[in-house]
């Protein structure tokens, strides 16, 4: 019986205690440090995340595989250009980096109309 209500207070204290992890938002830098220790489960995280970008129209890519993008994505992450964004939230970097490598070509913009001529014909 003891045993049983030791359990129960501890597992009482330990869900009324505020969980750190709950709290802590994954960082770039802590996303990437997963990637070193487990490759396979970040490729699949960011072929994931490159295939949702892409049916969402958030990034376009023409004669790329989700599977290369996701790669070329994961290399830019590591370069030294996504080094402001180590500290961010991984997804925001993860956003970041896909539109820099993969933007979507904005609407194109019809031409201004033509000025009418300055003497018009009589």
């Amino acid at each position: 019986m003891k045993k049983m209500l030791l359990g129960c207070v501890a597992a009482a204290a330990f869900l009324a205690a505020p969980s750190a992890m709950a709290q802590d938002i994954p960082r770039l830098s802590d996303f990437l440090a997963g990637c070193y220790r487990d490759s396979g489960s970040c490729k699949v995280k960011l072929k994931d995340y490159v295939t949702a970008a892409k049916t969402q129209k958030i990034i376009c890519l023409k004669d790329t595989s989700p599977g290369e993008a996701s790669s070329e994505l994961l290399r830019w992450l590591r370069s030294d250009a996504a080094e402001p964004l180590k500290g961010q939230p991984f997804d925001d970097a993860l956003y970041e980096g896909a539109t820099k490598l993969y933007p979507c070509a904005d609407a194109v913009m019809p031409p201004p109309p033509s000025e009418p001529p300055a003497n018009p014909p009589q």
